[in-house]
């Protein structure tokens, strides 16, 4: 006999649903198994077991450089003073100038030079006349050769007069008078003779002479005129070489030694430096304006000798706040503050007052003089 249970209609959606529940349980399960697969894939990448991952990472991602320390380097450099330059200007003049005095009186016959000319090989400057001279010194030689025949007369009488006494013919007396005359007759001579040179010398400085070369600064005389002796008659001036006075301070000057036997100065107006040296130097100073008196001559150039042109000259003074020059290398700033390190590795703490020329720099410190040396490359 057979049994058969009949379930309901509910009892049957019942089991379809647990079976579903089931199911679904089952499939978490198996997705949970998977992820814990993965993860274990993910640590082993990340511990670095993985070789595609290795090698993924030495090609792709490049070591990272260390940075270059700068090395520091032991080079000095020695302390310049900072100098403030003076400029001094001056005017050229003659080397030598000189006044020409005439030495005798009389009407000028002519005038060689004018102004700005330069006097010749011989340096005639004018010429008087000299007719009343020319007749003084005709007259003179007259005189002489009158000496002459009466000195050849008495020669022959004191002859003839020794000769009588030797025989006892005249008297001794008569001899000395002969003698007597033929000795006053020779000094009278020789007189004679020297007013010839004087006369002659004389007609000499009736050619106004001057020094060969140089040149006509002022001309005083013209033709006709007359002049008296010891009136001028012209201002000369030497010109081939210039020479140029300055008034210098103690301090000046000794920047002036410095720079050596020569100097640089510049013509301002011809905008050219030539060379000049030191020529005179006073012992004193002016009491005025408590200077030395310096002249610089100018012997060789390529412009036109003549007094006036203006020149320069430069001259580097050391700064009077004590201000020295060093390079922009060799500071070190820390805490809005500058210092300078030397051999030693000690810092000098300095003051910055401004820039220079080049990559130099203007500070100032009681600690730092010029021929100090420290560090370029602190």
């Amino acid at each position: 006999m057979s049994f058969i249970y009949k379930l309901p209609i509910n009892s049957g959606f019942f089991v379809v649903k647990n079976i579903a529940l089931i199911f679904v349980v089952v499939l978490v399960a198996g997705l949970a198994g998977c992820g814990n697969d993965r993860l274990g894939g993910d640590t082993q990448a990340d511990s670095g077991d993985d070789p595609v991952s290795e090698s993924s990472s030495a090609e792709g991602v490049q070591p990272e450089a260390s940075p270059v320390l700068p090395v520091k380097s032991s080079e000095t450099f020695v302390v310049q003073s900072a100098d403030r330059w003076s400029t001094l200007t001056g005017f050229t003049r003659a080397r030598n100038a000189m006044t020409l005095v005439t030495e005798e009186s009389g009407r000028v016959h002519k005038v060689v030079a004018d102004v700005g000319d330069t006097l010749g090989e011989h340096g005639l400057f004018a010429e008087l006349d000299t007719t009343f001279i020319e007749l003084d010194l005709a007259g003179n030689r007259a005189d002489q050769q009158r000496l002459k025949s009466d000195l050849n007369y008495n020669k022959k009488e004191m002859e003839r007069y020794e000769a009588l006494v030797r025989d006892q013919n005249a008297a001794q007396s008569t001899l000395d008078n002969n003698i007597r005359a033929h000795q006053a007759a020779l000094q009278q001579l020789r007189a004679k003779q020297i007013e010839e040179r004087v006369l002659m010398e004389r007609m000499k400085r009736f050619s106004l002479l001057g020094p060969a070369g140089w040149k006509i600064v002022t001309r005083y005389i013209e033709p006709g005129e007359w002049v008296t002796k010891g009136e001028k008659v012209a201002e000369l001036g030497r010109y081939d070489v210039l020479l140029v006075p300055y008034a210098l301070t103690s301090a000046e000057y000794r920047a002036l030694k410095d720079q050596g036997e020569t100097v640089d100065l510049k013509l301002t107006d011809l905008n050219r430096i030539i060379k000049a040296r030191v020529i005179h130097v006073s012992p004193g100073f002016d009491p005025q304006t408590r200077k030395i008196n310096v002249d610089l001559e100018i012997a060789e150039g390529d412009f036109e000798f003549r007094g006036g042109i203006r020149t320069e000259l430069k001259l580097g003074l050391p700064d009077p706040g004590g201000a020295v020059i060093v390079p922009e290398s060799a500071l070190v700033k820390a805490y809005e503050e500058y210092f300078l390190m030397t051999p030693d590795d000690n810092r000098v703490r300095v003051v910055l007052m401004g820039g220079a020329d080049g990559n130099m720099r203007r500070v100032s410190s009681s600690n730092v003089r010029p021929g100090d040396r420290f560090l370029l490359y602190p």
